[in-house]
């Protein structure tokens, strides 16, 4: 047996029907609930408000979806959709305030990211000249040691060349004399030259004095009478090798005495095969 449920009859029912059957009324329920529920207001919630808490004598409830679908199946889906725009709109009265705040913080949040987007890209423009005046900076201080360098230099070469030129200045009266004497050597040079070439010639059979006696008094006098410069008491020994020579040769076995040096002179100058009379073998261990 149907169960009746009271406020609820056949006329309403199929009022219910027809009305949901009306394709503008479905489009308005959709539009509604899509673009204008945000636009309900307690007006309308006290109007909707006896059919979601209506009750029957009873005290059953009557605009549920489970009641309701036993008078009508069409009614069920207006119950639910009655509930949920009501409890839309109590939730939103607690959510718009919260929406309201979070767009006022976005538009903050957005307000801030534009003034810290400002803020960097001034801070770009800063980092880039502060690098353009780096770089410039560094070239200035580079040409600028490059300058202190060079100036350092020159300056150490003129303290070289005015050290240079007081040591010259010193050394004026010195050298003008070496100069005098240069000039002498080469005139006294050819007659040297002479005497020595006879030394190395003649000399070698004969002992210490009679050599001196030989270069002192004979080739030194043939000289002069032919009217060739040369030098007063040559040292032919000077005059033919040198100090490190002489050293070598005593390191060979050479003795050092002015004999010795006289012979290994010959033995090194001579053009011939030389013949030595060596009773000590002194001669014999340098030539070794």
């Amino acid at each position: 047996m149907k169960q009746e449920i009271p406020f609820v009859n056949d006329s309403f029912d199929n009022h219910c029907k027809a009305t949901l059957k009306n394709n503008n009324f479905l489009k308005d329920l959709f539009e509604f609930s899509n673009n204008d529920k945000d636009n309900i207001n307690e007006e309308t919630i006290e109007f909707l408000e006896p059919y979601i808490t209506l009750r029957t004598p009873k005290d059953e409830e009557v605009f549920i979806g489970a009641v309701a679908k036993k008078a009508s199946a069409a009614l069920e889906g207006m119950c639910v959709w009655a509930a949920a725009m009501s409890d839309y709109h109590k939730q939103s009265k607690i959510v718009k305030p919260k929406l309201k705040l979070l767009q006022i913080k976005m538009a903050e949040l957005q307000e801030a990211e534009s003034n810290l987007a400002a803020a960097e890209a001034e801070l770009k423009e800063v980092t880039e000249l502060k690098e353009r005046l780096r770089k410039k900076f560094d070239a200035q201080m580079a040409e600028k040691n490059a300058l202190l360098d060079k100036a350092n230099k020159t300056r150490r070469k003129m303290d070289q060349a005015n050290r240079l030129i007081n040591s010259l200045q010193d050394n004026k009266v010195r050298w003008e004399a070496s100069a005098k004497e240069f000039k002498s050597l080469k005139q006294r040079l050819a007659g040297d030259v002479a005497k020595a070439c006879a030394f190395v010639s003649y000399c070698g059979p004969f002992n210490s004095e009679f050599r001196t006696k030989l270069l002192d008094e004979y080739f030194h006098n043939d000289i002069m009478q032919k009217e060739i410069p040369v030098s007063e008491g040559l040292q032919l020994t000077k005059f033919l090798v040198d100090a490190a020579t002489i050293g070598q040769w005593n390191m060979e076995g050479l003795p050092a005495d002015n004999l010795s040096i006289q012979n290994g002179i010959m033995v090194t100058r001579s053009s011939r095969y030389p013949l030595m009379i060596d009773p000590q073998s002194q001669a014999l261990s340098w030539i070794k």
